[in-house]
């Protein structure tokens, strides 16, 4: 049985996660890049028709099945979020989600800009740090959508992951991410900024906010004029141009991994432009 059928019967042996509906309230063209990368619950839950319900071990053991035909994608931004699946994969999604750590590297800011003015983040090798991600179980039209969201190919590439250890017992397949294209940004000195959203164990990078990676986007850039940061993110939604510009600006200050514990996977798809 797949999850995309999942019949009511089933659904009422979930149990609904506790202030599930906070993770789950849509934002503002404004706080979308404000707010990055938005706030995820650290267990595991399953998404299903605008609900997020429980899912640990016993429930995964319980219904197995749930996994079938699905695809085990680490999330390391946004993805992590029940408000961005939402956003990506409408109110009728089901997925998927159970934690996992990521090994001897750190999430960090991206040396770019998202189609929405955030700056986006990426994994980046960092030695002895353990970074808390969640793994979303995408079926075969949800991974075909979320390439497109990820700008695959222009933006990120699809990438095999290694070293990612799950926390729960779940199917043993490959995981795969999305890696930045554009490099990571070289915060100051040739060293990048982690985001401070994202829990980790040995960080060796300085952790800063979105609003601080923004800023130091536009001083890079040129872009540091009296404008509001609010004022700045809707000038980058509304003029594209605008945003080529910044994500040009940046190509002198991104920071590439030398030897990522990953290794891209050729795929295309269409309809990406919008989310370019």
């Amino acid at each position: 049985m797949k999850a995309s059928a999942l019949p009511d019967n089933l659904l009422a042996d979930f149990v609904p996660l506790a202030h599930g509906d906070t993770y789950l309230t849509m934002l503002s063209d404004i706080d979308r890049a404000r707010l990055y990368p938005y706030s995820a619950p650290s267990e595991g839950y399953l998404l299903a028709n605008r609900v997020l319900y429980n899912l640990d071990q016993n429930m995964i053991d319980r219904h197995q099945w749930i996994f079938d035909g699905r695809v085990a994608v680490l999330s390391v931004g946004s993805n992590r979020a029940p408000v961005q699946l939402r956003r990506k994969f409408g109110d009728a999604a089901i997925i998927p989600v159970t934690p996992a750590r990521l090994f001897d590297c750190d999430i960090v800011h991206a040396a770019m800009l998202g189609f929405y003015a955030a700056v986006p983040c990426t994994a980046f090798p960092c030695a002895g740090c353990i970074v808390s991600l969640n793994v979303a179980w995408l079926d075969a039209e949800q991974l075909e959508q979320m390439h497109r969201t990820e700008g695959i190919g222009v933006a990120y590439d699809y990438v095999m992951m290694q070293d990612v250890v799950h926390d729960l017992l779940v199917p043993d397949q490959p995981v795969y991410g999305y890696s930045a294209r554009s490099g990571v940004l070289d915060y100051a000195d040739g060293i990048p900024a982690a985001l401070p959203a994202i829990a980790a164990v040995g960080r060796r990078f300085p952790a800063v906010s979105q609003a601080d990676a923004a800023a130091r986007v536009r001083q890079l850039t040129g872009c540091d004029d009296s404008r509001s940061h609010a004022e700045f993110i809707a000038d980058i939604q509304h003029d594209k141009s605008a945003r080529d510009a910044v994500i040009a600006g940046l190509k002198k200050y991104a920071l590439f991994a030398k030897t990522p514990p990953w290794h891209a996977v050729s795929v295309s798809v269409s309809g990406i432009d919008a989310f370019l």
